[in-house]
C-alpha cells in the first residue's frame, strides 16, 4: 500500500480510490520524457512502454490511455499488463492495426491510472 500523504478531496465510494495521472512525451528518438508525479516511464519495446510507481496498490481500478499527435497517426493505445501490488507496474502497448509500433512524430500519451490504495472493500 502506498505510503504517502494524498489530498483528500477525490471524493469515491471506493475506499482507498487513488488516482495517478500525467502524461509522456513520446518521440521518434525512443527516450520518452514523463510528467507523472508518483511513476515513472521507460520504452521497454517497440511502442511499449512501462510505466513503474512509486508506491505498491492493492490492485487497479481502470486504466485510461490517450494519444495526442500534431500530425494524424492511427495508433491505439492498449492496457498490456499490470502489477501494482508486486512489481509496481503497469504496461501500455501503441497498436496499428494490431501491430505494435512507434511513433514517427511527436506525440503525448495521457495516462491516468484509477488505484485501489486499501485492502477493505467497502
Amino acid at each position: 500500500m502506498a505510503n504517502r500523504y494524498f489530498q483528500e478531496k477525490l471524493m469515491s465510494l471506493i475506499k482507498g480510490y487513488t488516482q495517478v495521472a500525467g502524461y509522456v512525451d513520446l518521440s521518434a528518438s525512443g527516450v520518452p520524457t514523463a510528467s507523472i508525479l508518483g511513476a515513472a516511464v521507460t520504452k521497454t519495446g517497440t511502442g511499449r512502454y512501462t510505466i513503474t510507481l512509486a508506491d505498491k496498490y492493492n490492485g487497479v481500478i481502470a486504466v485510461h490511455a490517450s494519444l495526442q499527435a500534431a500530425v494524424p497517426v492511427d495508433l491505439v493505445p492498449q492496457v498490456l499488463s499490470q502489477d501494482v501490488s508486486g512489481a509496481k507496474t503497469v504496461v501500455v502497448q501503441l497498436l496499428a492495426d494490431a501491430v505494435p509500433t512507434d511513433v514517427v512524430a511527436a506525440a503525448r500519451l495521457y495516462v491516468t491510472l484509477s488505484l485501489r490504495n486499501s485492502s477493505l472493500l467497502k
